[in-house]
Formats: structure tokens, C-alpha cells, sequence
């Protein structure tokens, strides 16, 4: 509830710290962001650039006690607009996006690959590492550091 005294509203995902290491993961949704993008004079309806955020719970059968989502941030070619949640991108087939597939799907990784929600309903071995610099390499406290899946290793 908020009071009078209230002149800002915290709205978003506080990202949690997990120690690293390998976890079983569960695929949940994805975004697309525009961070790290440019405008694309040639198309307007794409971004030049973009991220892609895969997010996963850890640890799906609640071995550690609490729920915890966590992303994965793939760079992506493209972003076609409009961005956000099951946002539509584009990568190469050089992309760390594609070689996950063909690691986990080998030759139906072409055919998985045209949407993250070929993730859905599957678990997955993956691997949490701690973020611990910004973008500009500036170190994060303690308190201000936070987990992210570094790499899809397997199915589970």
C-alpha cells in the first residue's frame, strides 16, 4: 500500500545470487530488449543488435528450499519490433543461441531453433556463474552482485 510519502515505486526483478555451479534448470519464458542496439535505416520494423533474456527456474524440484529465476543474455543480429516478452529476433548460425540447439538437438537443431519455446516443458543441466563487473567492467559490491546461466550443458 502506498503512502503519501511515497514519490517512487521499485517495479522489475530483483536478481538473486546463487553460489555457481552446475544446477538442473527449467525453462520459463523469454524476452527480447533493445539494449545494446542500434536503428536499422534500411528496415524500420527490426533493430540492428538486441539481446535475447532466457529465463529459467533453478533447481525446478524445490531441492533448495525457495523458487529462484535466473536468465541467460544471448546477443542477438536482430530484434524485430515489438520488443518484450516472446519478442520475435534473428541470429546467425554461428550464434551461441543456434550452437546451444545443435548441442542439445543435433539434427532437429534447425527446426528447434526457430523459437525458444522448443525449451518449454524440458529440463536441463546448465551452468550459474556470478556477475560480478558491469558493462563497463566497473566491480560490483558484494550486495550488487547477482546469478546468471552461463551456458545450456545438457538435457537432464
Amino acid at each position: 500500500m502506498r503512502s503519501s510519502n511515497d514519490d517512487c515505486e521499485l517495479v522489475g526483478t530483483d536478481y538473486i545470487l546463487v553460489p555457481e555451479g552446475e544446477y538442473e534448470i527449467y525453462f520459463i519464458s523469454w524476452e527480447t530488449s533493445s539494449r545494446f542496439s542500434r536503428k536499422d535505416s534500411k528496415d524500420p520494423s527490426k533493430i540492428k543488435g538486441g539481446k535475447l533474456y532466457l529465463w529459467f527456474e533453478i533447481d525446478p524440484y524445490n531441492n533448495q528450499g525457495e523458487k529462484k529465476l535466473v536468465f541467460m543474455a544471448l546477443n542477438v543480429e536482430a530484434v524485430l519490433l515489438p520488443i518484450g516478452k516472446k519478442g520475435k529476433f534473428r541470429v546467425g548460425k554461428r550464434s551461441k543461441y543456434y550452437s546451444i540447439f545443435k548441442r542439445l538437438f543435433g539434427e532437429k537443431a534447425a527446426s528447434y531453433a526457430k523459437s525458444p519455446k522448443f525449451l518449454e516443458k524440458t529440463l536441463f543441466k546448465g551452468r550459474v556463474r556470478t556477475v560480478t563487473r558491469d558493462e563497463k567492467q566497473k566491480a560490483y559490491e558484494v550486495s550488487e552482485q547477482y546469478s546468471v546461466i552461463d551456458d545450456i550443458i545438457s538435457l537432464a
